[in-house]
């Protein structure tokens, strides 16, 4: 019942607002309020867009207004802040506000908030996907893998890995990585210290902050970490993004914020790696933004603990698909439990795992965060030997070089053969998301009808000039962006 009132109050807001539009159009009104979001409130934390180059003189007037924790990002033409009363009023009727919607805490979700306790068999991790085999051919060196996560600790097996760290947080957290989520995620990928090796050891990483310790985010953050990413890639020889993250499918792709910003940087050239989430076996839980057609969406494995295929079977608490809009997810399996890596004593999974006091400088964790990253690591073989492979090119190898998994029919991650397979042909006659097309019509970019977006020239963007702060942001759905559950994918 509850749920039932929420989108019918939803319903009717959506009405009212259109109605208050209607009204404001007419001759002899001069109702100009803001559209704003039914969810937001006064006393809630709020993302505001504004006009360009505003951000800071609507900052100003809404800390006069008695707002708390404001920030002007410029760069994004967004205000956030927490609104007073006075706050909320104001800015929807102040003329530069386009939009005002609830910007929800981010939290992370799960069984566990630390390091695992028990005795457990521990997973064999990279052999079990043939990684240690395919680095006779290929270690992902002169591929840079951005992770959009908690942070990235110092380490001694990431010593020289990581080459650009940008904090979109801004909590004033004192440790690179306050979690010691981001960078148990980033030894899955590239550590290369002497008893422990990533998937890809010579890949560089891009640490990209949008997580706190307790695993919260923002949309702003998320949003202005594809912001620096498109303007970034190339310089950083970005080619891999890896996001440990997700938030349940709401609505088509087609309409989701989160699937438009993936597929910015997807046909910017970056191979976008995204968890399946942890809400399995029942159907049709594959979170958003791997719930996107065109990224490679992973699942997990059970390997249990052994190096042998005939027991490996589907995670049971692997989301799988179909997705809202049918498509069958996720597209790999990666090895998901007891998986081992790296360890930042004092971080928050540390603190709270008391007999992991004495573990040394390896921890386990159990989720598809694990299973993504050795996937991503996987993208990254393939792109120093295929150097010329295109995303859905990256996308089909680790389909193709695959291995079947007893009783599903998404194949296992195989390192080795994707690097030799021909890839498998992926993403035949799928449509950009909605959200994307809006955002590239703001930029001047205009499509016609019956395009074969198969044969769209893609590299004729100029993707640094591309920014989030185009969207209409009035045109999204914002019941499908549904931030306040957006987790890391652990258990």
């Amino acid at each position: 019942m509850k749920g039932q009132m929420g989108d019918t109050a939803r319903r009717l807001s959506a009405a009212f607002l259109a109605l208050a539009l209607l009204i404001g159009a007419l001759p002899g009104t001069n109702w100009t309020a803001a559209p704003t979001d039914p969810d937001l409130a006064a006393g809630d934390y709020a993302l505001v867009q504004v006009a360009h180059g505003t951000a800071g003189a609507v900052a100003a007037e809404a800390t006069a207004d008695g707002a708390t924790d404001v920030a002007a990002l410029d760069k994004l033409d967004l205000v956030t802040a927490r609104l007073s009363p006075e706050a909320l009023r104001s800015l929807r009727n102040d003329p530069r506000v386009s939009y005002l919607a609830a910007d929800a805490v981010v939290k992370a979700s799960g069984q566990e908030d630390h390091f695992e306790r028990g005795k457990a068999r521990p997973s064999p991790g990279v052999q079990v996907v043939d990684a240690n085999q395919a680095w006779s051919g290929a270690t992902g060196r002169g591929v840079s893998v951005a992770l959009m996560d908690t942070g990235i600790a110092q380490h001694p097996d990431l010593e020289d890995s990581v080459v650009a760290r940008v904090d979109f947080v801004n909590d004033g957290a004192t440790l690179l990585d306050p979690s010691g989520h981001g960078t148990f995620v980033a030894g899955l990928i590239a550590a290369h210290g002497r008893t422990f090796r990533g998937v890809a050891p010579d890949a560089k990483l891009v640490s990209l902050r949008v997580l706190d310790q307790n695993g919260r985010g923002t949309m702003h953050a998320v949003l202005a970490a594809f912001d620096w990413l498109l303007r970034n890639r190339t310089a950083m020889h970005i080619k891999v993004l890896n996001l440990s993250f997700g938030a349940p499918q709401r609505s088509s792709y087609h309409r989701e914020l989160l699937a438009g910003v993936v597929e910015s940087a997807w046909f910017a050239g970056v191979t976008v790696v995204a968890a399946a989430g942890n809400d399995g076996p029942a159907l049709g839980t594959v979170a958003m933004p791997g719930a996107d057609p065109f990224v490679i969406t992973v699942g997990s494995f059970a390997d249990q603990g052994t190096l042998a295929t005939n027991d490996d079977r589907e995670s049971i608490f692997s989301s799988r698909g179909p997705t809202r809009d049918g498509f069958a997810k996720p597209d790999v399996l990666a090895p998901g439990e007891h998986i081992v890596s790296l360890r930042v004593p004092g971080t928050a999974l540390d603190r709270e795992a008391a007999d992991v006091a004495s573990a040394g400088p390896y921890a386990r964790l159990t989720g598809t965060s694990a299973s993504t990253a050795m996937a991503a690591g996987a993208a990254a073989d393939v792109l120093e030997a295929h150097g010329a492979y295109s995303p859905t090119q990256v996308k089909g190898a680790l389909i193709a070089g695959g291995r079947r998994i007893v009783g599903t029919r998404t194949p296992g991650l195989d390192v080795d053969d994707a690097l030799s397979a021909r890839p498998a042909r992926v993403n035949v006659g799928l449509l950009p998301s909605r959200v994307l097309l809006r955002l590239l019509a703001a930029n001047g970019n205009v499509f016609g009808p019956g395009i074969a977006w198969d044969g769209i020239s893609w590299e004729g963007i100029s993707w640094e000039s591309v920014s989030w702060e185009g969207v209409a942001w009035e045109s999204v759905s914002w019941e499908g962006v549904t931030w306040d559950s957006v987790t890391w994918e652990l258990r």
